[in-house]
C-alpha cells in the first residue's frame, strides 16, 4: 500500500554496514505504508583515512547526507546514530529504533585482550577505546586504523595488526560475529548512541508525526540520556568520553566515562541509579565536572 502517494527516497552512506541499517529501517517505514527507494551517498568521512579526531570529528558522516535533506534530494536520511551530533538542530529531526547491542568487542586471532603480548598493536582511533583499553592492558602500542569493517577486518587478517576494536552491533549486522576470535568488552563504556539505528528528517516533514509511530520510546529516553551527558560536556571524537543509558527494573542508570585528551591514562568513570531520569542526567553531569575541575586530573 502506498501511503498517500508518497515514495520516500531514503539517503545513506553506501558501506555494507550503512546499507544494511537503510535497509532495516525501510523495512519499518514501508509497514507503515510507504513505499522506499535506497539513495547511497558518499561522505566525506568515507573519502579519508585520517583519524575522526584530526578531520573534526564524526559529522563528518552526516554532513553531505544532511546536505541533501536540505536539499530535497532525499526524504530521510539513515545514520548510525553515534555519528550524528550531539546538539540540537533548527533544521532536523530524529526517530531512533531500538538498540541491540551497546558493548565494543575485541576481534583478534591472538586471544583475548589480556593474552596479547607487551607491545602488541591494537587498530583504533577512538580516544575513548584507546583509554578503555589502557586501564586494562597498558603495555600495548595503538594504530590508527580507519575505513569500514570489512576493511579493518582485512588489515586484522593481514597482520597490519593484532587485534582491533569495533563496535559489536556492526559484526552482529553483517553475520560477522564470531565468539572463537571475538570478544565483548563489557567493562568498556560505549559511545553515546552506539547500537542504534536513527531515521533523520526535515523538522517540517509532512510525515514525521507518521514515522515518530515507529520510534522505540525506551531507547529514545536512554540516548537523549547519553546525548545529554557529551553535549553538556562539550565534547568530541577530540575528547574520550562514553555514555550508556539503561533501564534495570524500575530504575533509570547510566554509566559514563570522561578522559584527559592529554594522558589518556587519566579518566573519570561513574555509574548513578534512581527512579528519576533527570535526577541521574544531573547527577552524572555534576559528579564528572566536580572531578574534571580538579587540578591534577587534566
Amino acid at each position: 500500500m502506498l501511503l498517500l502517494g508518497k515514495q520516500l527516497r531514503i539517503g545513506t552512506r553506501s558501506s555494507k554496514l550503512a546499507l544494511w541499517q537503510a535497509n532495516f529501517a525501510k523495512e519499518k517505514l514501508e509497514q507503515l505504508g510507504f513505499e522506499c527507494e535506497i539513495v547511497p551517498i558518499k561522505t566525506e568521512g568515507d573519502k579519508t583515512d585520517k583519524p575522526l579526531y584530526d578531520m573534526g570529528g564524526k559529522g563528518l558522516f552526516v554532513k553531505e547526507i544532511e546536505k541533501a535533506l536540505l536539499d530535497k534530494k532525499i526524504d530521510v536520511a539513515v545514520h548510525s546514530l553515534k555519528d550524528m551530533s550531539v546538539y540540537d538542530s533548527n533544521d532536523f529531526d530524529f526517530i531512533v529504533f531500538e538498540r541491540d547491542f551497546y558493548q565494543d568487542t575485541f576481534v583478534s586471532f591472538k586471544g583475548n585482550l589480556l593474552e596479547l603480548e607487551s607491545g602488541a598493536k591494537i587498530g583504533t582511533t577512538s580516544l575513548r577505546r584507546r583509554a578503555e583499553v589502557m586501564r586494562i592492558k597498558p603495555d600495548v602500542e595503538f594504530v590508527d586504523l580507519r575505513g569500514n569493517l570489512d576493511t579493518r577486518l582485512r588489515k586484522l587478517k593481514e597482520g597490519v595488526v593484532d587485534g582491533i576494536v569495533v563496535s559489536k552491533s556492526g559484526l552482529v549486522r553483517l553475520g560477522l560475529y564470531d565468539e572463537s576470535y571475538m570478544y565483548d568488552l563489557e567493562f568498556m563504556i560505549p559511545a553515546a548512541g552506539q547500537g542504534v539505528v536513527a531515521v533523520e528528517f526535515l523538522k517540517d516533514f509532512e510525515f514525521k508525526e507518521k514515522i515518530k509511530e515507529i520510534e522505540d520510546k525506551k531507547t529514545r529516553v536512554c540516548v537523549d540520556a547519553e546525548r545529554a551527558f557529551v553535549r553538556q560536556m562539550n565534547a568530541s571524537c577530540n575528547y574520550p568520553i562514553g555514555a550508556h543509558a539503561y533501564f534495570d527494573g524500575s530504575e533509570f542508570c547510566m554509566s559514563v566515562m570522561y578522559g584527559c585528551p592529554k594522558d589518556l591514562t587519566k579518566t573519570i568513570r561513574y555509574t548513578s541509579c534512581d527512579s528519576s531520569v533527570m535526577f541521574v542526567i544531573a547527577d552524572v553531569i555534576d559528579y564528572v565536572e566536580r572531578k574534571k575541575g580538579e587540578k591534577d586530573f587534566c
